[in-house]
């Protein structure tokens, strides 16, 4: 027996097209990460939460624009759930599947709000993990003090369609400058000693006690912390405009 939806869309929610759409839908993130949850929750949205089991075992070099990567591993995640529930129960699948991966990048471009980034001369983004160690995490923000980092989300959502796989996609790179003060190594050290920022990409954790080592952000701070929901919304209008069966299936 199929389980009965959940509620996804909260009384809280505004009442929009792109959220009226999603009432009485089976809506899953995944992801287990609690600041994408907190983010959604925060606009009335409270999505299962399904992680994905994919491995995200890209290899960055591999992509010639380094922005494609988060996105790629992104659609990896939504993928692999929308295919595992639908497998599970073919009479329960979901509506809408959410998925997102954020990287931080060094040498971040300028900010291009009248300019297309294809048109900006190409620089060399090193790609920064989560830190392997606290030594390895002093180094990632000693590097990245007094500089601007990029912090780049990919967001794919799946749903089902009528034609073969089953499902389509769509997807969005959101970018989002990040100056760091120029803070004594001092502070920096009792950042890492704190233990914060040890489970991100950079090290770092701009809505805790990170949120003093920077100076400025250029964008949308929801996105450093890890989901750009005003991107999201922005989204879900756009297929609501390009297709006209979108979560009618």
């Amino acid at each position: 027996m199929s389980e009965k939806v959940p509620l996804s869309v909260q009384p809280s929610a505004l009442r929009i097209p792109s959220l009226n759409k999603l009432k009485g839908k089976r809506i899953v993130l995944a992801s287990a990460s609690p600041r994408r949850q907190a983010l959604l929750a925060a606009i009335g949205l409270t999505p299962e939460i399904i992680p994905s089991t994919f491995k995200e075992d890209l290899v960055p070099e591999d992509f010639e624009n380094i922005h494609e990567y988060p996105v790629a591993t992104a659609n990896h995640k939504g993928v692999e759930v929308y295919e595992r529930l639908v497998r599970q129960d073919p009479e329960n699948p979901p509506d809408l599947v959410i998925a997102a991966d954020t990287v931080v990048l060094t040498h971040a471009q300028p900010s291009t709000d009248n300019i297309s980034y294809s048109l900006l001369p190409e620089t060399k983004q090193d790609l920064l993990e989560k830190p392997q160690s606290k030594e390895d995490q002093k180094r990632m923000l000693l590097d990245l003090n007094g500089n601007v980092c990029q912090v780049v989300t990919g967001v794919v959502i799946v749903y089902p369609i009528l034609t073969s796989p089953g499902y389509g996609t769509k997807a969005i790179d959101e970018r989002t400058l990040v100056h760091f003060a120029d803070n004594e190594p001092s502070l920096i050290h009792a950042y890492v000693e704190n233990g914060e920022g040890i489970d991100r990409a950079g090290g770092f954790a701009i809505q805790g006690h990170g949120s003093i080592l920077i100076r400025k952000v250029d964008g949308d701070y929801n996105n450093v912390v890890g989901f750009p929901v005003a991107s999201f919304i922005k989204l879900l209008e756009l297929c609501l405009e390009e297709e006209t069966d979108f979560l009618e299936i």
